[in-house]
């Protein structure tokens, strides 16, 4: 991991990595005082880790490009990912409740974020409380995302926890402006199966379905969302697709590989 610092004199004169990627119904001059408390970017190569649960909480970070994923750590040592993070999201507000980071934040492909101090941050939120209901507001998300998942995890079938998953991803493209037909999972199949609670061969047969059915289009990890309705309709549960443990061709696999 590489940490750039970034001089006030800098900041004061030339534009600031985090320009652009702070949510759009914040007022220009708190845009721009946020975008001047980060004092530090972050370069990160994939399976690089950002901050390790139990650590204190002492950062705010906002993601500039590529993505994260958020995993817990059981007793026994098992991992899990119970969160995705991608562009112009924040990261690390559960810290808030414990002043300990949870989970661990590690990179899913060559990264950059930005770094805020939890200092500098309380400062902002003494001096305007816009700033304040902005972060409550990520935490509600965070909190109404992470029951979702719970719910998905225990009672969805596999078809729809994929849809729930595609859905949602073009969501999150909506909101950061960005093209919600067409975008790249930066997760492997075997992440992506962690998160949604199923099996590596289980995502790659989804995929393959809703390819073939003319739902989406896959290209390595790129995915273009072709039918949405049809999405819809796996997530309301209305598709019960047989799921034998048959592999499919060599061909085929290679063709729906994400990484």
């Amino acid at each position: 991991m590489k940490r750039h610092s970034i001089p006030a004199q800098f900041r004061s004169h030339h534009p600031h990595p985090c320009d652009g990627n702070l949510p759009s119904d914040l007022s220009a001059v708190l845009r721009q005082r946020i975008t001047e408390a980060s004092e530090a970017t972050l370069e990160l190569s994939r399976g690089e880790t950002l901050a390790h649960s139990g650590m204190p909480f002492k950062h705010l970070f906002l993601v500039v490009n590529g993505g994260f994923k958020a995993v817990q750590i059981g007793e026994s040592g098992q991992s899990q990912i119970v969160s995705f993070h991608l562009a112009r999201e924040m990261m690390g507000l559960s810290g808030f409740a414990h002043q300990r980071y949870t989970t661990d934040l590690v990179a899913l492909a060559p990264s950059l974020v930005c770094e805020f101090p939890m200092t500098a941050v309380q400062a902002l939120i003494g001096a305007n409380h816009l700033l304040l209901e902005h972060l409550l507001a990520y935490v509600s998300e965070s909190l109404a995302r992470a029951e979702q998942d719970q719910l998905m995890l225990g009672s969805m079938s596999a078809t729809q926890k994929i849809a729930m998953f595609l859905l949602d991803r073009q969501e999150r493209q909506r909101q950061a402006a960005e093209d919600p037909r067409r975008f790249e999972l930066l997760m492997t199949r075997e992440e992506l199966g962690s998160y949604l609670g199923l099996s590596m061969e289980t995502i790659s047969r989804l995929l393959s379905q809703l390819q073939e059915q003319g739902v989406m289009r896959v290209d390595k990890r790129l995915i273009e969302i072709l039918r949405e309705d049809q999405l819809r309709v796996w997530l309301d549960g209305a598709v019960n697709l047989p799921m034998s443990s048959r592999r499919k061709p060599a061909a085929k696999r290679a063709a729906l590989k994400l990484a």
